[in-house]
């Protein structure tokens, strides 16, 4: 399972690096604004390259819950009544979607890693 997590950590951020390039490229979107963006999708590549074992996905879960937080709150205030543009939303719904998948493959890892040591403890 750390296998698919690893992989899909990388497909993930590549893509989304590509995907913010494009919007900051192609809208008017201040740039600065796309920094946490490609920190967190720096991260998940350095976290794919650099955990090993599957007593390590933690970081893989704080990276994913990161990205999830940052686009909860791009989705809330782009659906925001008074002041919301209503851009993207159904790319930012997949988008936290496709994260979700993110958490849960972690969190799946890290139990998994937890029980194979509680089993080997007894």
């Amino acid at each position: 399972m750390l296998s698919f997590t690893r992989t899909y950590a990388v497909i993930v951020a590549l893509l989304l690096i590509i995907g913010e390039t494009w919007v900051v490229l192609t809208t008017n979107k201040y740039w600065p604004l796309s920094l946490d963006d490609y920190i967190a999708c720096g991260a998940l590549l350095v976290a794919a390259y650099a955990i090993k074992t599957a007593r390590q996905a933690p970081w893989f879960m704080a990276i994913w819950m990161f990205m999830f937080g940052n686009i909860y709150a791009m989705l809330f205030n782009r659906l925001d009544p008074i002041s919301g543009t209503g851009e993207r939303i159904e790319a930012l719904t997949g988008l936290l979607v496709i994260i979700a998948v993110g958490i849960i493959s972690a969190t799946y890892c890290w139990r998994q890693s937890n029980s194979l040591r509680s089993t080997a403890n007894e």
